[in-house]
């Protein structure tokens, strides 16, 4: 269900792009994983545990093209897919490692602590979120504009009007 999602978040992003920008997009991204984990640490039935996956999905089809395209930008182009390949593995890294941190913490305790303590971290994220000075969108490019070179300007000297 998150998957899929996710895929019609996909389906929609240019046009969440378009109308609420990056920022507000990482922070909707970190506000669903937060909502969703708090949502499975409380959930006292099934039917309300649908929404975990859901919420995930959601923040997942957000954060996805989101995080790839904000590296794109920052990175100079001879960088970029080196920029991008390091942020695909820190989040694939990331999937590994959560249940080696975790595991240990929900088997001293509970599912409900570990999906808090999680979702402490995913607050804390979207707190930093709302710190962050958004950049300029005008120069949020790594290398300066180039021209189009397909088109040439028209010599109108050899021109004459009659």
């Amino acid at each position: 269900m998150s998957s899929g999602t996710a895929s019609l978040v996909g389906l929609i992003y240019a046009k969440l792009t378009a109308r609420l920008g990056y920022a507000a997009l990482r922070r909707i991204a970190a506000g669903t994983w937060t909502a969703a984990l708090l949502v499975f640490a409380v959930a006292e039935h099934w039917a309300v545990l649908l929404l975990v996956p859901v919420l995930t999905g959601i923040g997942s089809g957000i954060t996805m093209p989101t995080l790839t395209v904000l590296v794109d930008h920052a990175a100079p182009a001879e960088q970029r897919g080196t920029a991008t390949s390091l942020q695909a593995t820190a989040l694939f890294g990331g999937q590994f490692a959560s249940p080696l941190v975790f595991g240990p913490l929900i088997d001293s305790t509970s599912i409900a602590t570990g999906a808090l303590v999680a979702a402490t971290g995913t607050a804390g994220i979207l707190a930093a979120l709302f710190r962050l000075r958004e950049p300029d969108q005008s120069t949020d490019r790594a290398e300066p504009e180039t021209e189009d070179r397909r088109q040439t300007p028209v010599d109108d000297s050899s021109r004459h009007d009659t």
